[in-house]
């Protein structure tokens, strides 16, 4: 499917694409994987460690891609102590953990942009997981194998929907686009302004819908987000 990737976006369309272009670092033989968990006493979550030993070590992935592994700087010997979404915690269960840099038992691999990065947790209660934050943490819930595929397909599914976004028109009611293109599509109302933004997952496409739900504004994207969940 990465194959499959790299020659459907030769323009790089997908966002980040531009800074791993596709490319994996050289995998890791055996003897690294078992030094670098002697040394941070762990064991690497099983799908991870395979695509380590038999795809690649770092580059291409969501976003701006995967960091190589011995790229980070946190203590893995300990467990990542959360289990639910950061917000919901007590200002005293904050308080335990005030800098977020300090967290253990996660690897902070996959840079989205903004000093929001995907987590994968290799030590605690949600171990084999990945997680995404910043000031607050959030769990998907998605094992890495799970996480990586779904990246390539929405990927390769956004870039081949591509070719519908010129049947969405101004004028249009809302039951019109989805039978026009088909797709799982939601609205959400625009702050300050009387319109909801429409807008599918798998169609790189933005658009208006005025209070009658007819559309007044097509807006392409610029790039093509491929969120893993």
């Amino acid at each position: 499917m990465l194959r499959q990737l790299r020659e459907a976006d030769t323009t790089f369309r997908v966002f980040g694409s531009r800074a791993h272009r596709y490319d994996l670092g050289p995998p890791l033989a055996e003897r690294e994987l078992a030094a670098f968990e002697a040394a941070n006493g762990v064991r690497l979550p099983g799908d991870y460690r395979r695509f380590l030993s038999e795809v690649g070590n770092g580059g291409a992935g969501p976003d701006y891609g995967l960091e190589p592994l011995g790229t980070f700087d946190r203590d893995l010997s300990r467990p990542f102590p959360f289990v639910v979404v950061t917000d919901n915690l007590t200002s005293e269960e904050m308080c335990r953990w005030p800098y977020r840099a300090e967290y253990p038992g996660i690897l902070e691999f996959c840079h989205q942009g903004c000093a929001i990065y995907y987590y994968l947790v290799v030590n605690g209660p949600t171990y084999g997981t990945i997680w995404e934050g910043r000031e607050t943490f959030y769990p998907t819930g998605l094992t890495f194998g799970v996480w990586y595929r779904r990246w390539l397909e929405r990927a390769l599914t956004a870039l081949h929907n591509e070719r519908l976004v010129p049947r969405l028109r101004v004028g249009m009611t809302r039951a019109d686009v989805l039978a026009e293109v088909g797709g799982e599509w939601e609205a959400r109302q625009a702050l300050y302004r009387p319109i909801r933004f429409f807008e599918s997952a798998d169609i790189p496409a933005q658009l208006e819908l005025d209070e009658q739900d007819v559309v007044v504004n097509v807006r392409p994207w610029p790039f093509i987000s491929a969120r893993p969940y």
